[in-house]
């Protein structure tokens, strides 16, 4: 369906899923804007599986991805009362006066008392080398776990899979 108010355009999204044992365990929209910017105005979690760090396992295969396509930032709407969540645990910062101008250009998605929140992907190496670890050590774990229950099926979606240009430019 389409909306004749631009801030209410959904097109372009995609849905990322993280499943465990044929079971939905994290989901999440995205759609990029480009190299200079992703939005994720969506994630969430099964209520049973929380605090068990699929949320972080998921947001590195995210960012993984992004990382790959070399897009810059991550944008999130975050409610206010988990920001703090969101800046410590996962290391998003308050939006930079420059992104602003790039978000206002761009069609994104925002929600009433919601904070924007980014993350820069393409941050200096050494940050990229502490996420090329993390992400590492979650394909071992992958891996070892996959090795051990050889009769599961494989992920159903690959994030690492380019998006046509396309997709990149709406």
């Amino acid at each position: 369906m389409r909306s004749n108010l631009g801030r209410l355009n959904f097109r372009g999204f995609y849905t990322a899923i993280l499943e465990k044992d044929d079971e939905i365990i994290s989901a999440a929209s995205i759609r990029i804007h480009g190299r200079e910017m992703a939005e994720m105005p969506f994630v969430g979690t099964e209520s049973k599986c929380r605090g068990q760090g699929f949320l972080r396992k998921f947001l590195v295969a995210i960012e993984s991805a992004l990382h790959f396509l070399n897009v810059e930032n991550l944008i999130i709407p975050a409610s206010i009362e988990i920001v703090g969540m969101w800046t410590k645990k996962f290391k998003f910062s308050h939006i930079e006066s420059a992104m602003i101008r790039t978000i206002i250009s761009s069609n994104t998605l925002m929600f009433p008392k919601a904070v924007r929140l980014q993350k820069n992907l393409l941050a200096d190496d050494a940050e990229a080398d502490n996420a090329a670890m993390e992400v590492n050590e979650v394909q071992n774990n992958d891996q070892n776990e996959f090795q051990q229950n050889r009769d599961e099926r494989p992920p159903f979606i690959d994030l690492n899979l380019d998006p046509s240009e396309e997709a990149i430019d709406a």
